[in-house]
Order: C-alpha cells, then structure tokens, then sequence
C-alpha cells in the first residue's frame, strides 16, 4: 500500500506524462523524421552521418537545458578497430542533499548500420525510436527536477550495432572513476517504436530491482505490459549487458519486440506507431521519475543469469533428432551400415558453480540397421528394428557462460526395448540393454545442439540360445531448447 500511495503521488507530480501531448508527439515524429532520414544514410558508427545524428541529439539536449555529466562537455569520444565514435553523456542533477549522489541511467543508442545490399537502412525503429523518446524523457525529467531525489544521467550510445561498444565505454569509465556502484539501475530503450502491432510493451529485467513488477504496472498509464525478471536472450543483447554482466548494475531493457523489418531497408520512420511511442516515452518518464524520487528504491540482489558469469544451476531441456544406428558383430570383426531413425525426449540437468554439470534424460527412441545374411556377410537384405525408451545419466564439462557454452559430456545408458523385428529370422532381443556415451553440444541462449555416440556393452540377443554375439552403435544429433 505505501508503494501504491508513492507511486500515485509521482504519476500527480507529472501530469504532463499521463496523457497524449499534441506538442510532444510532433516532437518524437520530427526527431524520428530526421534520425531515420535518407540524408543521414543508416547512422553507421564512425562515420560523418553518425556523427550527424550525435550533433542533432545534443542540439535537443542545450535547447532542454541540459547539464554535462562530465567537466569536459557532454560527447565522450573513443575509438575501435579504427573508428572514432563519440556517446553523449548527460545529467538532471537531484535535489537530495544524500541521494544526489546516486543514479538512475537512461540509455538508448543512436547509431545504425548503415547499408545493407547496396540499400539504406534507415533504422527507424532500431533505433531512432529509442533516440527521440530519449529526447523528450529528457525534456519531461528537466522540467520536473525539482522533485527529483536522485540524479538521472542521460546517454546516447555509439558503437552498439558493432557490439555494444559506447555502453561498454561508459560502464568502463564509470567503474575506473569509482562511480558505477552508485547507478542504481541503468534502463536501456532499444526498438520501441512498434506497440500497436506487437500489443504489448516488453519490459525485461524487473527482478533486479526492489519491488519490479510493481513499481513497472503502477507507472502503466493503460499500456498493456509483459514484464520479465530476467533478460534471457544471448543473441539480441542490448546497451544493459554491460552494467549488468561485468558490475551487477540492476538494469531493465524496454522494447516493442522484434516485429519490425530489423536490420532491413524497410524499417522507416513511416511505419512508426507514434502514438504508442509517446505512451511509451510517458511510461519511461514515470518509471525514472519513481526511481528517483524514493529513497528505498535499490537492488534486489538479483541479476539474470545471462548476466551473471555462471550458467543456471537447474535447467530442463526438451530436444529432438536423428539417429543412425550399425550393428557391431565382436566375433566376425564386421560393423554394418546403419539407416535413420528418430528421438525425443526431456532432460534435466544441474550446473556446478565449477564448469562441471550432471544430466539425466528420458528419450523415445527409433533405429534401424541394414544386418547381413548368415550365408553370406557381405549382403545386407533385412533390416533390424527397434523401438526402445533410453535413459542416459551423464557428466558434463562446460565453460560456464550462460550466453554461449560448449559442452562435452561421458556417462551410462540404459535402454528399455519394446519392440523390435528381424524379418524372418527369430532372434530375441534383450528388452534392457546398456552401454557407455560420449557426447558434444553448443548452446546459444536457449538453444542447443549436440552430437551424442552410444556404444552397447551387454549382448543385443540372447546368445544363450545359440543367437549370434552382436551389439549396437548408436550416433544422435539433436536440437532442442532450455526452458
């Protein structure tokens, strides 16, 4: 309830950011009209155009009134593989004698990747959208200082298309200078020029800050929210992976999804939800203006584990493939060829906080082999068969990042057969068989593939009965997903 009522009491604080303003959302549309312009050719880091769309940004930020984060002036300029780039660092001061001393860090990166087959990439949505909306949170947040506790920096990052580099910088220096503890959490708007056709604005990381969800859904304002703890994509990182993977900042990615022509010349300023994207820069205004004016906000103590160094310490996995199977036969120093088959199935597995992990799954299992005639070794007219649920109990080796791990894995395997058939012949197979796997595998985020070889070490058939000494060879590729 105290929560609700100090939430309550910054939406009245700022009624400019309850409702659509007419003079505001031409501003976004005129912001975006340039960032997204065939005159600035895709905003490519390091070149004139980027630099450019920088000038543009820091020309909204002196008419704000905006104050330089460092002496030396808003741009902090860097350079990598050759090219020089420049973020522009600024800052709305607090007004509480302790907590001014303490941050909230709104970012959004101006850059873009330039031309794509010989075509402009305009970027609208990736992201002049996140560029404007930066803009006029300035603009809301500046008018409204007085009510701010805390001191909230501004950033337009460079260099992120090439791989997060202006964020990095920042996070770099700030943590050279003694200051990156005292950002109590940093907020990336990445792509979030698309909520009407997405229908939901994505807020991703509310679990590393105290009261998340909540201070997220009070601050809604009618926007329709998906809120998640935890960022868990490796491959669509944003300007927060920095903050939060290499200094534990708490950090929150804002988005519209994935649903615009990313990374395509049609992705133009035309085909932005204007109306959604100034709801949008509302919400964020909110959101900032929350964290900065209480003083109990802070870290929850939580980070994602795609952030944290360490891989998740229980995972369930469901995954799927193929198999070839041959028939070993010990006595005649003869393996036949093997034909495909399928396999599905569910694992779990438990992550050390060493590289060591342990695997337990269930899988059903097809496979068939080509087996040869008994007068003749060479001649393979039947085909053995079988249907059969395996359970391999595995021990992993793995370098531990939760983005992108290797994997090698050994153990045992039982194997349960429930049907099976040999043509003509009348051979009994052995319902349990047993053996030793090796195994290969790479995860990328939530996805996995590995390479899986099963050697049998009891006999396929009954040879007490006078059936030939044969065991089988199984390889498997699977694909599957991590929950």
């Amino acid at each position: 309830m105290k929560k609700l009522i100090f939430s309550l009491a910054i939406i009245m604080a700022f009624p400019f950011a309850n409702a659509q303003n007419t003079d505001r959302r031409a501003r976004l549309e005129k912001h975006l009209y340039y960032l997204a312009s065939d005159s600035l050719h895709g905003r490519m880091a390091g070149s004139e155009d980027g630099a450019k769309a920088r000038a543009y940004i820091l020309e909204q930020w002196n008419e704000i009134g905006m104050e330089p984060f460092y002496p030396e002036g808003f741009e902090m300029p860097f350079s990598r593989n050759g090219l020089d780039m420049a973020n522009l660092v600024g800052v709305i001061p607090g007004n509480d004698p302790v907590l001014k001393a303490e941050y909230i860090l709104l970012g959004a990166h101006f850059d873009h990747i330039g031309y794509k087959d010989g075509e402009i990439c305009n970027g609208a949505d990736d992201n002049a959208s996140g560029s404007s909306a930066l803009i006029e949170i300035a603009r809301m947040l500046k008018e409204n200082q007085s009510k701010l506790k805390r001191s909230v920096i501004i950033a337009a990052f460079d260099g992120e298309e090439q791989g997060l580099w202006g964020s990095e910088e920042l996070a770099r220096k700030m943590k050279d200078d003694d200051m990156i503890s005292l950002v109590k959490c940093m907020m990336s708007i990445d792509m979030v020029g698309w909520y009407a056709t997405n229908g939901k604005l994505e807020l991703l990381g509310s679990g590393t800050f105290k009261d998340g969800k909540s201070i997220l859904q009070e601050n809604a304002g009618g926007l329709k929210l998906n809120i998640k703890k935890f960022e868990t994509a490796a491959l669509t990182a944003t300007d927060t992976r920095s903050f939060a993977k290499k200094y534990q900042v708490p950090t929150l990615h804002v988005f519209t999804g994935l649903k615009s022509p990313y990374h395509k010349p049609a992705d133009d300023a035309e085909l932005i939800d204007y109306e959604g994207l100034d709801s949008i820069t509302c919400f964020i205004s909110r959101v900032a203006a929350d964290m900065a004016s209480d003083p109990d906000f802070g870290p929850s103590g939580e980070i994602a584990y795609i952030h944290s160094g360490r891989n998740k310490p229980f995972e369930l996995a469901v995954s799927a493939g193929f198999t070839t199977t041959s028939i070993s036969f010990p006595d005649a120093h003869l393996t036949t060829d093997g034909a495909f088959g399928l396999t599905a199935g569910l694992s779990a597995q438990y992550n050390s906080k060493s590289i060591w992990g342990y695997r337990v799954g269930a899988y059903y299992e097809t496979s068939k082999s080509y087996f040869p005639e008994q007068t003749n070794l060479f001649s393979a007219s039947r085909t053995y068969r079988q249907q059969a649920v395996e359970v391999p109990v595995t021990i992993i080796m793995q370098n531990s990042n939760p983005a992108i791990r290797i994997y090698w894995g050994m153990g045992g395997n039982a194997r349960y057969t429930f049907d099976s058939s040999l043509g003509d012949l009348n051979y009994k197979t052995n319902e349990l068989q047993w053996g030793i796997h090796f195994m290969f595998g790479m995860k990328f985020g939530h996805f996995f593939f590995e390479d899986y070889f099963m050697r049998q070490f009891n006999d396929l058939f009954d040879t007490g009965a006078g059936d030939p000494k044969a065991r089988i060879n199984l390889t498997t590729f699977k694909i599957g997903w991590v929950f």
